[in-house]
């Protein structure tokens, strides 16, 4: 026989049992074992969230964090020839890298080699040109004067990117004439209009250079 009425152990009421199984769920101890949740309007009014306080502003209404702001429009550019030609530095240093690295791999590929330049990540120009002159090196061992062609590259570039690293991370202004920089030393340096074109027409001409090689 099977007690009909056995005490629950989380409650310690009697609990009607049907063939050894007790009726409805388990509830912790001191809810309802009925599972019926008390209506909304039982519940005390604390465990409400309070209304949102109005303090004479409407909703649609923004709080102006930067008063007298304005957008800057295409007329505020005081020279923008001169900011295409900071555009025309970074670009020409861009095909740099590319023809470089298409270089090289043209290079491996008659050597055998067809794995990727630089991997997973994109490799840097001095690595570009480590590779290329040791590549050269093998291919050229009895002509040393493409290996004298790659070195004064090395040399040029080494310059440039300083020049390139201070235009892109240091400018500060643009004037009619040039733009006003700050180095890492924070010492302003002024570059002029001529000073990025000479530059970007370096690089166009390595470029073609490497191409050449």
């Amino acid at each position: 026989m099977t007690d009909s009425n056995r005490t629950s152990a989380s409650t310690g009421l009697p609990t009607p049992v049907d063939d050894g199984t007790p009726a409805g769920h388990p509830t912790p101890a001191g809810e309802p074992s009925s599972g019926v949740l008390p209506p909304a309007s039982s519940q005390s009014s604390s465990s409400q969230s309070p209304a949102p306080v109005n303090y004479g502003r409407r909703a649609t209404d923004q709080i102006e964090l930067f008063p007298g702001l304005r957008s800057c429009a295409d007329g505020d550019v005081s020279n923008r020839p001169l900011l295409e030609a900071i555009g025309g530095l970074i670009l020409a240093w861009g095909r740099l890298e590319r023809t470089t690295a298409e270089k090289l791999a043209v290079m491996r590929e008659s050597f055998g080699d067809v794995r990727a330049v630089g991997g997973r990540t994109r490799p840097t120009m001095q690595k570009l040109l480590a590779e290329l002159r040791a590549l050269v090196a093998m291919r050229d061992r009895h002509d040393k004067q493409v290996l004298t062609v790659i070195a004064d590259i090395d040399g040029t570039l080494q310059r440039t990117a300083q020049f390139r690293l201070l235009l892109v991370d240091g400018t500060q202004d643009v004037q009619a004439d040039g733009v006003e920089c700050r180095d890492l030393k924070n010492s302003l340096v002024r570059l002029s209009a001529e000073e990025i074109a000479r530059e970007t027409a370096q690089l166009e001409r390595i470029r073609e250079q490497i191409s050449g090689l």
